[in-house]
């Protein structure tokens, strides 16, 4: 069980770190000089969600929850409520449900208005309306969720000082 232990721990930490830091790029650097190159930056997003971004974006969200969970299980003996109660089982839990909600709002709230926003025909005059609102929802969604993922990493860093 220690190996296991020890290999899930390590894909934990990478896709979480993958997560982070593609996250961190859109969220602080791509969006914004999309929105300064606008209306050539949906140009990008459409390429972006052409190789299959959001997959990737998905599936580092998807094992790092998952991952987390299984790690979690471990760490409290199968969700034993004294360990829980624990002052590393609080954090651990904080920081699990902050990464929880941060996959949450990639998925519901920026994976589907980037989908829909390439999908957008720009010759539709509404188009460019319905394309100001979902640029407003991605960067929002964006800044909340890396604001989340952020907590959990503090979160994890301290339950190990712990």
């Amino acid at each position: 069980m220690a190996s296991i232990f020890v290999e899930v721990r390590a894909l934990h930490i990478l896709v979480a770190a993958t997560w982070f830091g593609a996250a961190a790029f859109l969220t602080l650097y791509l969006m914004p000089a999309l929105g300064r190159l606008e209306p050539r930056g949906g140009a990008m997003l459409q390429a972006l969600e052409g190789r299959g971004f959001h997959r990737f974006m998905a599936a580092n969200a998807g094992l790092t929850v998952l991952s987390g969970a299984w790690l979690y299980w471990t760490l409290t003996a199968g969700f034993k409520p004294q360990a829980i109660a624990s002052t590393a089982g609080l954090v651990y839990g904080l920081g699990g449900l902050a990464g929880l909600l941060a996959a949450i709002i990639g998925g519901a709230v920026i994976g589907r208005s980037v989908t829909r926003l390439a999908t957008l025909s720009e010759n539709d005059g509404a188009a460019a309306d319905t394309a100001a609102l979902l640029q407003r929802r991605i960067r929002l969604g964006s800044r909340a969720a890396l604001g989340l993922m952020l907590l959990a990493l503090l979160a994890m860093t301290l339950g190990h000082a712990l």
